[in-house]
């Protein structure tokens, strides 16, 4: 048993000296190329990164409070819609009761030849978020995300309309 652990001992010393010299030897090299990298390119990199991290936080910043404006946007729309509808149902005029004009269920308003829906200012964010991502790269995870629909068709269609507006600007 004496000899077997001595050997095992033996072993691993020589192992640990390999280790050893191997990180020595990196050691060597990191400080070689660290003394060797000239220092008006390190502030040239630093600037350049410094740079572009503030470029993406700005068009991050502005793109969180295009996102809020926008769902303030849509949400005002969806409520607006929601009030035509409710004031065309308490004056007699409901859609699909032989009239033209006329509020529905759900909040669907029939007005001056167009169907007015309610929108889902979260589900349209979702859509432009996976087209944008899709565009730059349709494999990542998020380009391929489908989140449930939360609304009813008509809110699918309201987002649909809206989406097809955006993109005729």
């Amino acid at each position: 048993m004496a000899p077997t652990k001595a050997h095992a001992a033996r072993d691993r010393l020589r192992l640990l000296r390999s280790r050893w010299g191997a990180e020595r030897a990196a050691e060597t090299r990191r400080a070689d190329a660290e003394a060797g990298f000239p220092a008006d390119r390190r502030e040239a990199l630093t600037r350049q990164l410094a740079d572009a991290r503030n470029m993406a936080a700005d068009a991050v910043a502005a793109l969180d409070g295009a996102a809020r404006e926008a769902l303030v946007a849509v949400g005002a729309y969806t409520a607006l819609v929601r009030q035509v509808s409710g004031e065309l149902v308490a004056a007699g005029l409901r859609a699909g009761e032989g009239g033209p004009d006329g509020g529905g269920t759900g909040g669907v308003v029939h007005l001056g030849g167009e169907v007015w829906r309610p929108a889902d200012g979260g589900a349209l964010l979702d859509s432009v978020m996976q087209a944008a991502v899709a565009a730059g790269d349709a494999r990542h995870p998020l380009a391929q995300l489908r989140w449930a629909q939360l609304g009813g068709l008509a809110e699918k269609a309201a987002r649909d309309e809206l989406l097809a507006r955006a993109v005729e600007r």
